[in-house]
């Protein structure tokens, strides 16, 4: 055999095995390349003059571009019985049909979530256990893998808020376009590696963030509502989970007792938030689709503490509302104004400025105290105040661990040792404003 039929075969022999690695492995590039493939971001309001009845301004038309149809109305795949489609955009959800039966609704729930009739998780997790008092819901993103991760080395870190009474989820919605099955693929791993996701058989986009606000409190209503509270956070606020514990645990502070409200629905309310009218604009709404120059009072959608009874009464008239695509407003503001529930205000956030202060060392971690920071924290501001939160605690606040099943992966930071109640809520100062 001459050298250049060697070299041939060596060749040959190479180009086979690369095709039979890349067959038989799963790329641990995967994240990668399915990121590559998403994009978007959020948005929030103006002030000016106060505004008319927020329910007169909402039209009962029955043109919904932002609304996402029913099966019967929207072409989709027929693989894809189980999701549904939005009508602007045509691409069908290509996700396997055996998730949604992984996952059967329970028998007390709704089959349907506002206008979907056929909605079902395709990811769900067991009811909270009774020992839960307080769910925190993480609104996401199908790709905001990076969000999730920081968040769960921080603020939601297993080997803490395993000795507490705080419960964690990510809310996603459905995937869809050409990679949909690898990033169904990856979701199916990453909730098999935390076991923390909850997934809505609606497509994961902007203007279905209603969808999703709308199932925290279905998911909420049907398999929390034992808890103390509900806890609606975006994935790029930090949440200071030590100091909720605290609240719920020291009888003398203030905090404790508003926490218990049964109509607490707690925020920074945005006050004569003018309407976008602009084409340029990307949070436009109609005039069709809301007719009053101004919303009514509203929680900005970012952080938002919600009692029990607040959550069923918005659920049950969200549940016979017309869609309306910008959910804070919808729900915190019509909704809340038709049901009679008010916003109980929230006097600080850390906002950035003060998270930039706090980090670089010029302020305490509880000078004020605080429950979020604003939104877009950086990753490295959240690792900083997470490890500041740590050195802070002696001991944990509760010992009573909320649930047990952590995964390794998840199981990074310092466990914080256990101690009595009494002993531990003397400890750090208090306050919200």
């Amino acid at each position: 055999m001459d050298k250049r039929s060697l070299c041939m075969l060596i060749i040959c022999i190479n180009l086979c095995l690369v095709i039979w690695l890349v067959s038989v492995q799963q790329s641990p590039m995967l994240e990668a390349e399915i990121i590559a493939d998403f994009s978007g971001s959020g948005g929030s309001s103006s002030t000016a003059q106060p505004p008319t009845s927020a329910k007169s301004g909402l039209r009962r038309s029955r043109s919904q571009p932002n609304q996402i149809h029913q099966p019967s109305r929207s072409p989709s795949n027929s693989n894809d019985s189980s999701l549904v489609s939005n009508t602007f955009d045509n691409h069908p959800m290509g996700t396997p049909p055996t998730l949604a039966s992984q996952t059967p609704t329970p028998p007390q729930s709704s089959m349907h979530l506002m206008d979907l009739p056929n909605f079902v998780y395709l990811i769900d997790q067991p009811a909270c256990d009774k020992d839960v008092r307080a769910l925190i819901l993480v609104h996401s993103a199908v790709r905001n893998i990076e969000k999730r991760r920081i968040i769960r080395e921080t603020w939601a870190n297993r080997s803490y808020i395993d000795q507490t009474p705080l419960k964690v989820y990510f809310l996603v919605g459905g995937v869809s376009g050409r990679r949909s099955g690898k990033w169904q693929q990856f979701l199916g791993r990453e909730n098999h590696l935390h076991g923390d996701l909850i997934q809505g058989n609606f497509k994961d986009a902007y203007r279905n963030m209603t969808y999703k606000h709308v199932m925290a409190l279905k998911w909420f209503n049907e398999k929390c509502a034992h808890a103390q509270l509900l806890v609606k956070v975006d994935d790029d606020v930090f949440m200071n989970t030590p100091q909720l514990v605290k609240y719920l645990a020291t009888p003398s502070l203030p905090e404790y007792s508003m926490l218990r409200d049964p109509n607490l629905m707690l925020c920074r309310a945005v006050r004569y938030s003018r309407v976008k009218r602009s084409y340029r604009s990307k949070w436009r709404v109609t005039y069709k689709e809301y007719r009053n120059r101004f919303y009514p009072e509203y929680c900005p959608g970012m952080a938002i503490v919600y009692a029990p009874e607040v959550v069923r009464r918005l659920y049950e008239a969200a549940q016979k509302s017309k869609y309306f695509w910008v959910d804070d407003v919808l729900i915190t503001g019509i909704l809340a104004e038709e049901t009679g529930s008010k916003i109980t205000p929230l006097k600080h956030y850390l906002e950035q400025k003060e998270v930039r202060n706090l980090v670089g060392g010029g302020a305490d971690l509880e000078d004020p105290p605080f429950l979020f920071t604003n939104h877009a924290i950086k990753p490295d501001e959240s690792m900083t105040i997470w490890q500041m939160s740590l050195d802070r605690i002696q001991r944990p606040l509760l010992t009573q661990p909320a649930y047990s099943s952590a995964s390794s992966a998840s199981r990074s930071a310092p466990v914080v040792p256990s101690a009595n109640i009494s002993e531990a809520a003397q400890t750090t100062s208090t306050g919200l404003s």
